[in-house]
């Protein structure tokens, strides 16, 4: 009996140091939302002259060097079948935008490649034929910052990196999505 007991004992001070140690591994990320404040992040130097121009920027750059009141970034990965789905949408957004009079040149674009390095974000531009900057993120800093690492991610975020829309995973509706950044972009 005794040793019985001090088996059970021992098991259960086994699976209580099990759940301690396991516990913060298995806690899901939580989901971006408005309102929330996107950590410090710094992200890589635009990959041309010209999606420097765009956004108003020289070498690396934050949230706030953006010459814009607004900034709509895609968080993605090359290989997410998620984010390729989305990648033509997020295109007719983009061309949304630039045709409203009143957003136009109060948004900008980027898309961010966590995970992805300049080639990987150099073809995924050119395959996708993605119209505005797409930068790379090896270190996944973007994710890290917004504490969330699944792809993908568009958000719109002030100057101060407050989120304003979000939208997880991949949308289908790029006419929806214009009006969630309309409502938000005032």
């Amino acid at each position: 009996m005794k040793l019985s007991k001090k088996g059970i004992a021992l098991g259960c001070c086994l699976a209580l140091l099990l759940f301690f140690c396991a516990s913060p591994l298995l806690a899901a990320e939580k989901e971006p939302e408005v309102g929330q404040v996107l950590g410090p992040v710094k992200f890589a130097k635009p990959l041309s002259d010209e999606e420097a121009k765009y956004l108003g920027v020289t070498g690396e750059f934050t949230i706030k060097d953006v010459k814009a009141p607004y900034l709509l970034i895609e968080q993605f990965n090359s290989s997410c079948p998620h984010c390729m789905h989305q990648a033509p949408f997020l295109n007719q957004l983009f061309d949304l935008v630039q045709k409203d009079a009143a957003l136009k040149d109060k948004v900008r674009f980027m898309s961010v490649g966590q995970g992805n390095d300049e080639t990987a974000v150099k073809m995924w531009k050119a395959f996708h034929k993605v119209p505005f900057p797409v930068l790379p993120d090896p270190n996944s800093t973007l994710g890290k910052a917004l504490n969330f690492s699944p792809y993908p991610v568009s958000m719109l975020v002030d100057k101060n990196g407050r989120l304003l829309w979000v939208h997880i995973g991949a949308f289908e509706s790029p006419d929806e999505a214009l009006k969630g950044i309309k409502a938000a972009a005032k």
